[in-house]
């Protein structure tokens, strides 16, 4: 990493971040956010914030936000069933994971796009658990074969049986969570649950500047764990949001900072991650539209995440294209090396289509790959005295030899270059010879072949036993 870490790319000067984190706080102080819990909203007054009961309205003291950010910690640990998939997010380090809460999926067979289900949850999260550059797991969809009550439940369930990665178990309303932590408790226990959670949680404001009580009540809950929490902004630029991209870096940034506030006042020292999504609306379809901006305000997000010394989530690999063309090819391309380059520690996205409704089996295994390479990119160009290889330059030219011959060669071709999977590299007869796949085509085949052939690691008996009795209580409680 040496080098890069040192440039980072930005699209913001430090004045620019200053300002921004100025004009936040006197949106936060001046007008505040809606707090639709009026349990939530007497909590924030006893904590010192300016409530308006009537208006359900917390106006925030700037010293007070500046106080909750320094609580926030700097280093933040995702743990996993199994340890060797923990993740410790730090500066220089990059880390990614799939796109969550799709609601259709491209069929493996069929290859028609189609509402997702029980069993897409299951192959889905057991492809991710085998891939090496996807680290932690989301619900990638929602098993719509499930009553709407019961699906983040079921999902959870489902997700525990097949991966041994952390995953973020945000509920649809605080109805389901309790559940959701029962089942948690039954796989780890409460006292680990606390020490080392296996799950994350998500709160997402409601732009622009409100707080549902439903988010806030599952932030209360979260925070009795000590569990990470993802703060997500969704701004809608143009429409939710200012249309100017620095507008919405400010709101976007004012809804941040008042979630970190929120959980700090609840809970201080609660890990917490910058995850913003900043999308802009298109105004020509009234469609909400990743592109350029939506990236370009991405890495706005990631300095300003590291201007607070926060771990940063954004936006990846995502495309408003609904087949594999080459328009989600550009897009996620972009929409994945920049904020990567400007040193965001979490990039989101993979297998998503379709602006995140549609998710695709063979995208989800092209992303592994992707990602593979944008850690290449990241990693940069290793610069010492062995790498710059002049002795070897003078020895080919002084022997009239080749460099194939060398042993700097064999030494260093490993790990100087990204090996690809997928993409094929093949002169055009071999590639002929091997039938013509196109990447889709051998991105299917993978697919297939990880579900037949893995093995996630399985959660002891009793536990599994008692996931169940959960999942049939919760069916009970709220089912039809």
């Amino acid at each position: 990493m040496r080098g890069i870490v040192d440039m980072w790319l930005k699209f913001l000067s430090q004045d620019q971040v200053e300002d921004i984190h100025s004009a936040s706080l006197k949106v936060l102080e001046e007008a505040g956010v809606l707090i639709h819990d009026h349990d939530f909203l007497k909590f924030l007054a006893d904590a010192g914030v300016n409530a308006d009961f009537d208006k359900k309205r917390a106006k925030i003291p700037s010293a007070l936000v500046n106080e909750c950010i320094k609580k926030a910690p700097k280093h933040v640990t995702f743990y996993a069933r199994d340890p060797k998939h923990n993740v410790e997010f730090e500066d220089g380090k990059i880390f990614t994971h799939p796109v969550g809460g799709a609601a259709n999926v491209i069929d493996l067979d069929s290859g028609s796009a189609r509402l997702a289900n029980r069993k897409d949850v299951e192959n889905l999260t057991k492809i991710v658990d085998a891939l090496p550059n996807v680290h932690t797991q989301c619900m990638i969809v929602y098993p719509n074969d499930v009553p709407e009550r019961l699906r983040d439940i079921y999902g959870v369930e489902t997700i525990l049986r097949n991966t041994s990665k952390n995953f973020d178990a945000t509920p649809y309303t605080d109805e389901s969570y309790p559940f959701i932590i029962e089942m948690i408790k039954a796989v780890q226990g409460e006292e680990e649950l606390r020490k080392k959670p296996i799950i994350t949680s998500s709160v997402s404001p409601t732009s622009p500047l409100q707080f549902s009580s439903d988010v806030t009540k599952i932030m209360v809950r979260a925070t009795k764990y000590n569990l990470p929490i993802a703060v997500l902004p969704c701004p809608l630029a143009g429409a939710t949001s200012p249309v100017t991209l620095a507008g919405t870096l400010v709101q976007q940034n004012a809804e941040m900072l008042a979630g970190i506030t929120m959980v700090q006042l609840l809970n201080p020292g609660n890990p917490v991650q910058y995850s913003p999504r900043c999308i802009p609306l298109d105004m020509l379809t009234g469609q909400a539209c990743y592109g350029i901006e939506a990236t370009m305000m991405n890495v706005g997000c990631v300095q300003l995440a590291k201007y607070y010394g926060l771990p940063s989530d954004v936006y990846g690999l995502d495309t408003d294209s609904k087949v594999l063309d080459e328009q989600s090819g550009f897009e996620r391309a972009m929409g994945g090396l920049l904020p990567a380059l400007a040193g965001a520690n979490a990039l989101s996205g993979a297998g998503c289509i379709e602006s995140g409704i549609t998710t695709s089996y063979e995208q989800l295994v092209i992303d592994d790959e992707i990602f593979g390479m944008i850690f290449r990119a990241v990693k940069g160009i290793d610069f010492d005295e062995e790498k710059l290889a002049v002795d070897v330059i003078i020895k080919v030219l002084q022997e009239s030899s080749n460099f194939l011959e060398q042993k700097h060669t064999l030494k260093h071709f490993q790990s100087e270059y990204f090996r690809p999977r997928l993409a094929n590299k093949d002169a055009r007869a071999r590639w002929e010879r091997m039938g013509s796949k196109s990447i889709i085509e051998v991105a299917r085949e993978k697919a297939k072949k990880i579900l037949a052939e893995h093995q996630p690691l399985p959660i002891d008996e009793d536990a599994k036993k008692k996931v169940q009795e959960i999942l049939e209580t919760a069916t009970q409680t709220l089912g039809p």
